[in-house]
């Protein structure tokens, strides 16, 4: 798919959502987490809402340095390099991280 094309994809996606950004995170089908993510990535230009780095590239090096206890997370956690981040407490959406910033945020942040 050409540039132009693939951004018309997204772009369509993103206006296709059903409601407005954020939206309630668990009562998304796994389907519809996928295309909140899309849209979160497309809307924040590619970069993570945490450390502001390209979500296609690994997280700030401050992040990457962190020592993350890998055992605190499911199996298959780390399998997916961009999460949808969202508010534990009120289940809204927050934007598109890496896996490893979401990882940091629950172990240290509590989020």
């Amino acid at each position: 798919m050409s540039e132009n094309k693939d951004h018309g994809a997204k772009k369509k996606l993103f206006a296709s959502l059903a409601q407005p950004l954020p939206v309630h995170y668990p009562s998304l089908s796994s389907a519809m987490r996928k295309q909140v993510r899309e849209a979160y990535v497309y809307k924040q230009k590619g970069l993570c809402a945490h450390c502001n780095t390209k979500l296609i590239e690994e997280p700030d090096i401050l992040i990457q340095r962190a020592w993350i206890d890998e055992k605190l997370f499911p199996e298959g956690f780390f399998d997916h390099p961009i999460h949808l981040h969202h508010d534990h407490n009120t289940g809204k959406t927050i934007g598109a991280i890496h896996a490893r910033c979401n990882a940091y945020l629950w172990q240290y942040k509590g989020e």
